[in-house]
């Protein structure tokens, strides 16, 4: 969908915005423009400092749409960026010191710039599943494949997608999880029985997201992959890395959720099963025991109660209705407040669209993780038997503590690195880019030829 054809997201704290908004929920063109507008900015963001050649020089070749796995209703969104340079250097990247310095008087703090740093083509495959999505490295060709974390969707990545295609002799892939994001949204099943044990009831939610992520690979024809995951992307690219260690060639963690450890947090209930729904919830009931709370301990035995019966942020924002898209507005202009307004629009239109959509993925965050965000079954031990280098990422205001990463790759035997972004928290892509991406390209290309790396 070209970005000249998009029409404007709604204001984010106009009723009649977020009327309608809500009255569109359900339509596939309102999604995928949403979807659009975040990609389409990708042409105003390049490294700070590193310059790449200019727009006339290079396109950014991208394409979004759905790769079907077998079984029903089992679709993994998928976007694909490719850089093709015809400039006479032979590479889109241009680190000399003149460049870094123009590059610098170019860009504002984030690596904005006012002028498109390269011609975008971008196409939507969606209404069609055009096999052009399904796009296999060329022989020697780096997969570098982007994971985000719960909640969101790989769009979050749009400020970082030109600078990322820059890597020399790469090609990027972007993935909504199954049943998250603009992926589809197959019913998630608990198995769990009384007798199951907590590893089994995680191992069976892991397998929801990793085997859709080996089968996606096995279609794109993809050997080995460089495997970014963020946040719950990280935790889940972990368990994938552990499954199928042979098709990981580099591990990047960004602030993952899940590593520490916290006895009460693995003694914690498990969720009950969720009631799939079609985008409208029901209400739910609060269990009998915070009904009969007192007002002192009556907010976490709420906020337990609701994790343990499974309801999740996204539900909630579906039950209030047309109230929905103001909560959403609430959150994106709090967290995502360093944004310019418009891009603070589109973020907000584009949350609201990838949440609104029939619960499914989002049910596997209540067994996985505890009430606090703990891991039921920490990633501290499991990261010991990883068998490629692994690098951590973490803002340096990131609510998700760096310290577990630091104690965990004191057992681990590959080579580490663990970095901090400054000026940045959780979503360290979006409020530092340029840094970020800095640190990405390091990290991909820096040989790995110690037992241990040190910390930059």
């Amino acid at each position: 969908m070209p970005s000249e054809t998009l029409p404007p997201a709604p204001d984010m704290f106009s009723r009649w915005g977020a009327a309608k908004t809500w009255w569109t929920r359900t339509n596939k063109d309102q999604a995928l423009a949403a979807e659009a507008r975040l990609l389409s900015r990708l042409q105003f963001f390049s490294f700070k400092g590193v310059s790449s050649t200019d727009a006339s020089e290079n396109t950014t070749v991208a394409r979004v749409g759905l790769v079907e796995l077998s079984g029903k209703n089992r679709f993994i969104n998928t976007l694909v960026i490719k850089q093709q340079n015809t400039g006479p250097f032979g590479s889109a990247v241009d680190m000399s010191e003149a460049a870094v310095e123009q590059k610098d008087k170019e860009t504002d703090d984030q690596g904005r710039t006012p002028i498109a740093q390269t011609k975008l083509d971008i196409k939507s495959t969606m209404d069609n599943h055009d096999n052009s999505v399904v796009s296999p490295p060329a022989p020697g060709e780096r997969a570098i494949v982007v994971c985000h974390g719960y909640g969101a969707g790989m769009a979050f990545f749009y400020r970082n997608f030109h600078s990322l295609s820059q890597i020399p002799n790469s090609k990027i892939y972007a993935l909504d999880w199954l049943g998250m994001g603009g992926s589809s949204r197959p019913d998630f099943k608990f198995k769990h029985t009384q007798k199951s044990s907590v590893q089994q009831v995680v191992k069976d939610s892991e397998d929801f997201f990793i085997d859709g992520l080996e089968e996606w690979r096995e279609i794109q024809k993809i050997d080995k992959m460089v495997l970014v995951g963020h946040s719950l992307g990280g935790y889940l690219s972990v368990a994938y890395a552990l499954k199928y260690p042979e098709r990981v060639e580099k591990l990047i963690l960004v602030s993952p959720v899940g590593i520490p450890e916290n006895p009460e947090a693995q003694k914690a209930p498990l969720p009950q099963p969720p009631q799939q729904d079609s985008g409208s919830a029901t209400p739910p009931s609060p269990p009998k025991e915070v009904a009969r709370a007192g007002p002192s301990p009556w907010v976490r035995r709420l906020a337990m109660g609701a994790w343990e019966r499974n309801i999740t942020p996204q539900s909630i924002m579906r039950f209030t209705g047309p109230f929905g898209p103001s909560l959403v507005a609430a959150y994106t202009s709090r967290r995502f407040a360093h944004l310019e307004e418009d891009e603070q629009r589109d973020l907000n239109n584009y949350i609201y669209h990838i949440s609104s959509k029939s619960g499914s993925g989002e049910y596997a965050l209540a067994t996985i993780l505890a009430p606090g965000a703990y891991a039921r079954w920490p990633l501290m031990d499991r990261l010991k038997v990883l068998t490629m280098p692994t690098v951590f990422l973490y803002g340096e205001s990131d609510w998700m503590d760096f310290r577990a990463a630091e104690k965990a790759r004191k057992s681990m035997t590959v080579p580490t690195v663990l970095m901090r972004i400054p000026n940045a928290g959780h979503h360290l892509y979006l409020d530092n880019p340029p840094a970020f991406d800095k640190a990405i390209f390091q990290v991909i290309t820096r040989p790995w030829d110690q037992p241990r790396a040190s910390t930059p």
